[in-house]
């Protein structure tokens, strides 16, 4: 479980840098310009559903030990 969330972690951390290289500032309305926010924000939230697993498995970890 730790390695494919360390995994998955690095690949969504990857995407968000990719697609960051991608925005044209110059032409920021564009439609290229929307579907590389549209990723990067989906990038955002892969990485906090990540770590609201990583929590309760915590969490959990840390009640079986009581």
């Amino acid at each position: 479980m730790k390695i494919s969330t360390r995994i998955i972690s690095v690949v969504a951390i990857l995407i968000i840098i990719f697609n960051m290289t991608l925005i044209d500032f110059s032409n920021f309305f564009s439609d290229n310009n929307t579907i590389a926010l549209v990723t990067i924000i989906a990038g955002l939230c892969c990485l906090v559903i990540i770590r609201i697993l990583v929590l309760t498995n915590k969490i959990k970890n840390y009640n079986k030990e009581k």
